[in-house]
């Protein structure tokens, strides 16, 4: 097996992963012959908040929003699947109205009504909407400042729409906090995503970097923002490897330098 550095980049975040790669032997996929192990079932859900947090960090920033939706009681979905018909319907509207102003949408979403109330964490506000109710949590892509409230005009639930900017230090967190559902009670149809987002939604980018020798270490990057190592098997896609995390913001532009200068006096 060689050595090699994955390096995939999700907008800001960055992640870097240390291992072997495995000899790759192309072959025909073939139709699965059974159902996925129990065992096997269990890891794919403990991890499905890593896919989602890439594909945060990929198109979202701190000007995006984190977006809370309820049911008043006479608005209230009888189950999840006419929850979920319901907000396809306002996703629907809402890139509607974006198109005709020439604007994009994207988003990701989960529908959610089986856990008791929260009360700790960086999202404990959202408890009190939750609490065993069906709601929806998603991450809206924000065009201009009449975004938030073209949203909850167009809302149809009736119940609060609570809103936050998309903090970048918590992909993380914010990924696991989405899932925290699905990883709890499993997901309705085997090979279904945990979530679900729009077609714009932007792919985020991985390279190989081979490593001549085994003698090196990942050291941060200047200006590498919230570093952090990490040793775990199989995180991003290698057996057991070392890697780390960490923020890259753009450099900004230099700006020309001015002072003040005197008069000269006249010659």
């Amino acid at each position: 097996m060689s050595k090699a550095i994955k390096h995939i980049q999700a907008g800001l975040l960055h992640i870097e992963v240390l291992g072997s790669v495995p000899e790759r032997v192309k072959k025909r996929r073939s139709a699965r012959a059974g159902p996925t192990p129990p065992a096997q079932r269990f890891y794919n859900l403990k991890h499905s908040w890593q896919e989602l947090e890439l594909t945060i960090a990929a198109n979202f920033q701190g000007h995006d929003l984190v977006l809370t939706f309820t049911y008043d009681d006479g608005r209230l979905p009888p189950d999840k699947a006419a929850a979920g018909k319901q907000f396809q319907k306002f996703i629907r509207r809402l890139r509607g109205t974006r198109r005709k102003r020439g604007a994009e949408l994207r988003y990701i979403y989960v529908t959610e009504g089986f856990h008791a109330k929260g009360t700790d964490g960086p999202f404990a506000a959202d408890g009190a909407l939750e609490d065993k109710r069906l709601h929806h949590h998603g991450v809206f892509n924000v065009t201009g400042p009449g975004d938030l409230e073209e949203i909850r005009s167009l809302w149809p639930g009736g119940g609060y729409v609570r809103a936050e900017p998309v903090d970048v230090h918590y992909y993380r967190e914010l990924s696991k906090y989405l899932t925290k559902e699905a990883r709890a009670f499993g997901k309705p149809k085997p090979g279904e995503r945990t979530w679900r987002g729009s077609r714009t939604l932007k792919k985020y980018q991985v390279e190989y970097i081979e490593i001549p020798t085994e003698s090196v270490t990942l050291t941060p990057p200047f200006g590498a923002v919230d570093y952090a190592q990490f040793g775990e098997q199989n995180p991003y896609g290698y057996g057991v490897c070392v890697g780390a995390r960490y923020l890259l913001f753009p450099k900004a532009e230099a700006s020309a330098y001015s002072y003040s200068q005197g008069r000269r006096p006249p010659p």
